[in-house]
């Protein structure tokens, strides 16, 4: 395979002979991507990355880096499920960020107290910032609470690469915060149990996340003994994502995606065309799946499931 030197990625807008660029397929329409910063990626040669939103390229590096610290299937990108991506991106706090960041650098610990060597330069996408200042600023922010370490003589972060640790507060807060969701294989379903909508659960909305490679789970779908409210807190925080149908509108489900959008899970929001006009104006800002027909609503949400989320192993 033939290499040819880029001086930009197309991404996050880093440029030096770093970049590399390889023929992936389709007549030389796919173009395989190498960057430093957001690694390894597809994307076609049509695709268009706008700047009408400043924080769309950082958030897009951000999620691309994710799916290669996870090892999951290299991140494939086009205009059309470009939309999907940008809709699903999260928009994550600043306290968020030092979790995500957090867990990052646990990810590439080899062992307690092994030191990770920083590059900011390139490690911007571990903290989802969009400057090198502001993931400077969660760094020196975990090292102020006691949850990371600076290694080495000097102690102070000097120079273009210097090594972090995670201190014993550190490991704490990791288990508190209840690390690794990325390895969470259960898919929760929150819908309206009507007997009009139980195709659609047991059709498409199971079908989709079995053929994504996750579980799905309904708290009807399964005897217990617990309180229901119990329960679905449970089952929520045991996900890796929610898919939330507010189709019939029931408070219930707009509760249940609340809660998970607290946590930080992905929540992919469903409904059926004739009721979209009646989504609650709270929720209405999010891009929902909006659906006609049981094929038409496993398509959409078999794709979605794939670009926001990423193909997961088969359960």
């Amino acid at each position: 395979m033939t290499e040819a030197r880029v001086q930009t990625c197309p991404i996050c807008k880093l440029s030096g002979d770093q970049i590399v660029r390889e023929n992936a397929g389709d007549f030389g329409r796919l173009i395989r991507i190498k960057c430093p910063r957001c690694k390894e990626f597809i994307i076609s040669h049509f695709t268009e990355i706008t700047a009408q939103d400043s924080l769309f390229g950082p958030k897009l590096s951000a999620w691309i880096r994710s799916r290669n610290e996870q090892h999951a299937e290299i991140p494939q990108i086009n205009n059309d499920r470009l939309k999907d991506i940008q809709a699903g991106l999260p928009n994550y706090s600043p306290r968020e960020k030092q979790i995500k960041l957090l867990q990052n650098i646990e990810r590439k610990t080899e062992y307690p107290g092994k030191a990770v060597q920083i590059v900011p330069e390139y490690d911007i996408p571990l903290a989802w910032a969009s400057t090198q200042e502001e993931f400077l600023y969660y760094i020196e922010s975990l090292i102020e609470r006691g949850l990371l370490r600076i290694t080495g003589k000097d102690h102070q972060i000097n120079g273009l690469i210097f090594p972090v640790a995670i201190t014993a507060d550190g490991w704490d807060y990791l288990e508190q915060h209840e690390r690794h969701i990325e390895e969470r294989t259960q898919a929760f379903v929150a819908m309206s149990f009507s007997k009009d909508l139980k195709p659609i659960w047991e059709g498409p909305i199971f079908r989709a996340i079995e053929k994504g490679g996750y579980k799905p789970f309904r708290v009807d779908a399964e005897p217990h003994s617990d309180r229901i409210d119990v329960k679905i807190i449970s089952e929520i925080k045991n996900s890796r994502f929610i898919v939330a149908d507010v189709t019939e509108q029931k408070r219930g489900v707009y509760f249940e995606a609340g809660y998970a959008l607290g946590l930080g899970l992905p929540v992919i929001w469903c409904v059926r065309r004739d009721d979209l006009e009646n989504v609650h104006f709270d929720t209405r800002q999010y891009n929902h799946i909006v659906w006609e027909t049981m094929e038409d609503l496993e398509n959409q949400l078999y794709n979605f499931i794939c670009a926001i989320i990423g193909k997961g192993k088969e359960v």
